[in-house]
């Protein structure tokens, strides 16, 4: 390929990627060629900016107020809390690249070809964690415009009303595939985007950014509470590591690791501390910190924004439940490869949505979700340490794609069958750092026996990934050199 051809090998990438938008994905959790790869590193970096456009996750912003930090507090603290999250987020990002698999099935590599089940099971947990707490903000923004704007009554049937209309833009674009998310993803960037920076115009004149904090910290002394807000920040973009590799896999393998790595890092960055930052200078203007984010926003804003703020909540909530439902629907194929992509999505979806109409009409479901997730770090962040490891450490970066497949009718064991399918190194380490985790861990339904010692500063998947991580790497490095070289070399 000459100079002129490589020069314009971006664009013609770009517009394979568009003009691909609008058919459904024949992929789901195979191997995707390298002449298939159209995506590129701009393109995981309005994924991760665009995904944040909703109410899901812009709520968490909100926190640090109700904990008592003043905003300068809460604005500290987050922005720590998410570039040390996001360097994580970032280093993982090349893997998915390397071997053109999504993140289960890529970490057979260091789990073995059977034990991708972990990291499947977590894909599925996260993603209808994450995608009914989405689609259940996403309504609630429906419900609270539609009362402002019309006049109408709270009642559970307007919440319904608005799970429906996100959860048929939702399920649409996942069963559309990768280039529809990657698609939307860059517009709500822009648009979600560009609605809430004139929000902030138009509060602008009521906001006052010396706010000093409630005075009740929710800890009892500044700097544990403080500390508490920067590891809720960090777990924001840990917790999306499961559904990286969804997009990598598409982007060519010879691109550059860095420019990878700082695409993916700095979108799920920006991403974030537009929307956290956004809810913690809102929170402060609320009549009541503790008032919920959603309706007490909109209550704020004349009505004309809050027109807008309904779209921010149906249009904004799109790419974030997309990703999580296509994540979640390829953890589901990946664990059973005869079902497809397509049947796996359709599944999960329905399951999701159920739980969201129970927690509307049976019982509030909102702590049971907040805990889950927080369970969900605890294997999470172990899961990640190990797939960390394996690739700067362990694999160094090479590894041999179709043996990654093995799992698949008529293919061969391969390298990475280790022992009956199963790694033992990763497995131990993986346990070890659940257990860990788990035994720091605090929510309304489960405290491990070590909580306290913690002080409650949210450490549980800090202490998980570090034990998982030493414990991988000693395990690893006691085998001998004839066993690293079977799968190495």
């Amino acid at each position: 390929m000459d100079e002129r051809q490589n020069k314009r090998a971006p664009t013609t990438a770009g517009a394979a990627l568009v003009e691909s938008a609008s058919s459904m994905e024949k992929y789901g959790v195979d191997f995707i060629p390298e002449a298939e790869r159209s995506s590129r590193p701009s393109d995981l970096f309005f994924v991760f900016v665009g995904s944040q456009m909703c109410f899901g996750i812009i709520v968490i912003g909100s926190l640090p107020i109700t904990f008592g930090l003043s905003f300068w507090g809460a604005v500290s603290s987050m922005s720590i809390g998410l570039f040390v999250g996001s360097i994580l987020f970032g280093l993982f990002a090349p893997f998915g690249g390397k071997v053109g698999a999504n993140g289960a099935v890529a970490s057979g590599a260091h789990f073995g070809v059977r034990g991708r089940i972990i990291g499947t099971l977590i894909a599925i947990f996260t993603g209808v964690g994450f995608y009914s707490l989405t689609v259940w903000t996403g309504g609630e923004a429906i419900a609270a415009g539609a009362m402002r704007l019309f006049g109408w009554e709270q009642s559970p049937h307007l919440m319904a009303i608005g799970a429906v209309i996100i959860g048929v833009l939702t399920v649409l674009a996942a069963l559309y595939g990768h280039a529809m998310i990657v698609a939307t993803e860059r517009l709500v960037s822009y648009g979600a985007g560009a609605i809430l920076l004139l929000v902030v115009l138009v509060l602008w004149t009521g906001f006052d950014p010396s706010y000093a904090g409630s005075g009740n910290l929710l800890l009892g002394s500044y700097w544990p509470t403080w500390f508490l807000c920067v590891t809720i920040s960090a777990a924001l973009p840990v917790s999306y590591s499961i559904f990286l590799n969804d997009y990598t896999r598409y982007i060519p393998k010879n691109a550059s690791s860095a420019t990878v790595s700082w695409a993916a890092g700095s979108g799920m960055f920006v991403g974030c501390w537009v929307a956290l930052v956004f809810a913690a200078g809102v929170t402060t203007m609320l009549k009541s910190v503790d008032a919920p984010f959603v309706a007490g926003l909109i209550d704020l804003v004349v009505w004309w924004g809050a027109a807008l703020l309904v779209l921010v909540g149906a249009v904004g909530s799109q790419p974030q439940g997309s990703l999580c439902l296509y994540g979640a629907g390829l953890g589901l194929q990946a664990l059973t490869p005869s079902l497809g992509r397509i049947a796996a999505t359709l599944l999960l979806s329905i399951v999701s949505l159920l739980l969201v109409f129970i927690g509307i009409y049976v019982w509030d479901m909102t702590n049971m979700i907040l805990a889950f997730l927080l369970i969900d770090h605890c294997v999470l962040a172990p899961w990640l340490a190990i797939n960390l490891v394996g690739y700067y450490f362990i694999m160094k970066g090479e590894y041999q794609p179709k043996d990654l497949f093995a799992f698949m009718p008529g293919s061969d064991r391969g390298r990475y069958w280790y022992s009956n399918g199963w790694n033992p190194s990763a497995l131990i380490a993986w346990l070890l750092g659940t257990i860990v985790g788990l035994m720091f861990l605090h929510t309304d339904y489960f405290s491990g026996p070590l909580a306290e010692m913690s002080g409650g500063v949210g450490l549980d998947w800090v202490f998980a990934g570090a034990t998982a991580a030493i414990a991988y790497y000693v395990l690893e490095r006691a085998k001998s050199a004839a066993q690293r070289a079977s799968y190495t070399a």
